[in-house]
């Protein structure tokens, strides 16, 4: 089941109906976040001395309990108090009554000596703020924020980093840049939306026992993809399976200029697990592509000249569409007027298809017609061709990725996959999920490709569109964030991801 993302208010409604209708108190809930935070900290770091900042509301109470557990584990424990205590949230006073006494109280005061006072502490806990944050942090929060970010130390922030917007992971003013991110109960969105990837770090959830139809309502309507989640999507591949069974994918892609589209299309669907991939390309597309891919079936379309798809292609094409089990449509194949006719007559087809760059720029608003095919569709767009589906600004796309991709999916009755960093993908009923792997080696032309060959060929596995699309993304970007370790981001380029496909789906095999 895939992790749900919340918004602070979604969080708070779980908090306070815990509290209200099911007998399990605030401080109780504080005691429990604070035992699974300071158990990760003295796992993690093995720290001798710990500083710790607080604000006032309650992710200050939950460094408090966290500053008292540490210290009874034998740790030297600072807490700079941002806050005078009378002004503490009532589970704050609470625990800061609770504290030992060898846990030293640093006032905000002494702010601008912070880097002196957490000298020789191994690790800096960020309790400063949490999900309440609103507008910019300035002050004397903000003064602190600074210098914590200023330290050579690992920074931990709990629930989400001090000055980082819940909803949407914005920032205005100082943010804590942490390290490590324990988040209570649930992911929050700003964790990865936004900049929340970059301020928050490796993220760890902490369970502390809210109820499961509180946390897994399907009120909530925004998940997290996980390993487990791919996982349950991948078809199983019985010892005695043959080509047959494992599926067979018709890529449709390429055209004058465009060989490389077809070629990492191709090339992925290959690497997918996919049993028989036939290539129909324009016959100049097909002589380079042929050089270089020996083991898909390739199919020489004259069309125009040779150069480029049209609608006089669809007699050579019609004998594939009932043996094969998917269709991969777009990459490269041009916008010429003939082109985007076949475009309209393919989308026909009732085939599982997967749609992809010029496929979605012949279309364009015609999108909406797909509401009409019968067999599952997926469309997988950059923010520029999703602007030129639905008509609107690419700055409007890029203002709430979430909410435009489910648009696009409720509207044309498919699942839409939203690429970019954090890529979105939606489905008709309003259901959607932010992927979390991938980086920005991989912001370079024909990783598109190579997503749509390797969602294609899940499709073709037998996989239902949504899943296909989920696990397509989160495998892209394993395979992406494999390459980013051996030959960094920079230098990255779409073949890099092509060639730790194998790899990536070996991880989730074993």
């Amino acid at each position: 089941m895939a992790l749900k993302l919340v918004t602070a208010e979604e969080m708070r409604h779980i908090d306070e109906t815990t509290i209200r209708d099911r007998g399990i108190g605030g401080l109780e809930l504080m005691e429990r976040a604070g035992q699974a935070i300071a158990a990760t900290v003295l796992e993690r770091f093995s720290p001798r001395q710990v500083g710790i900042v607080t604000g006032k509301g309650n992710n200050a109470g939950d460094g408090l309990v966290v500053a008292r557990l540490v210290s009874e584990a034998g740790v030297s424990v600072k807490v700079v108090m941002l806050t005078d205590g009378q002004n503490l949230s009532e589970g704050g006073r609470v625990n800061f009554e609770r504290l030992p006494e060898n846990v030293e109280i640093i006032h905000r005061e002494q702010v601008p000596r912070l880097t002196e006072v957490f000298a020789g502490c191994e690790v800096v806990i960020d309790a400063i703020l949490g999900t309440g944050v609103r507008g910019p942090v300035t002050g004397t929060m903000g003064e602190a924020i600074g210098v914590i970010n200023s330290l050579d130390i690992p920074i931990v922030a709990i629930d989400i980093p001090s000055g980082l917007q819940t909803d949407d992971g914005l920032t205005e003013g100082a943010c804590v840049q942490a390290n490590l991110t324990i988040t209570v109960g649930l992911p929050k969105r700003g964790l990865i939306l936004g900049k929340g990837k970059e301020m928050a770090g490796e993220i760890v959830v902490a369970d502390i026992g809210f109820p499961d139809d509180l946390s897994e309502s399907d009120e909530i309507r925004l998940h997290l993809l996980t390993e487990d989640d791919v996982i349950s999507a991948l078809p199983f591949r019985p010892l005695d399976g043959h080509k047959g069974t494992f599926g067979s994918l018709l890529v449709l892609a390429g055209s004058a200029g465009m060989s490389g589209a077809a070629y990492l299309t191709i090339a992925t669907a290959l690497r997918s697990g996919c049993g028989m991939v036939f290539a129909a390309l324009p016959a100049e597309i097909e002589r380079i592509v042929a050089a270089r891919i020996v083991e898909a079936v390739k199919v020489p379309i004259e069309g125009s000249g040779g150069s480029h798809l049209t609608h006089q292609c669809w007699e050579e094409l019609e004998r594939f569409f009932g043996k094969v089990n998917a269709i991969a449509l777009g990459p490269g194949i041009g916008t010429h007027p003939d082109t985007a006719r076949l475009v309209d007559e393919l989308v026909c087809v009732e085939s599982p298809m997967v749609i992809d760059a010029d496929g979605l720029n012949c279309l364009e608003e015609k999108a909406l017609y797909l509401t009409e095919r019968k067999a599952p569709t997926i469309l997988t767009p950059h923010p520029g061709e999703m602007a030129r589906l639905l008509g609107i600004s690419v700055e409007e796309v890029q203002a709430d990725r979430i909410e435009t991709a489910r648009r696009l999916a409720r509207e044309a009755e498919v699942v839409v996959v939203l690429k970019g960093a954090g890529t979105v993908v939606a489905s008709a009923d309003g259901r959607a999920w932010i992927n979390p792997t991938g980086n920005d080696g991989m912001a370079k032309g024909g990783s598109g490709d190579v997503l749509t060959g390797l969602i294609g060929g899940l499709l073709a596995q037998g996989c239902p569109a949504l899943e296909a699309a989920c696990a397509g993304v989160y495998i892209h970007g394993v395979a992406g964030d494999l390459a980013a370790v051996e030959i960094g981001t920079r230098g990255m380029v779409a073949g890099d991801i092509v060639a730790r496909i194998p790899e990536a789906l070996m991880e989730f095999d074993r």
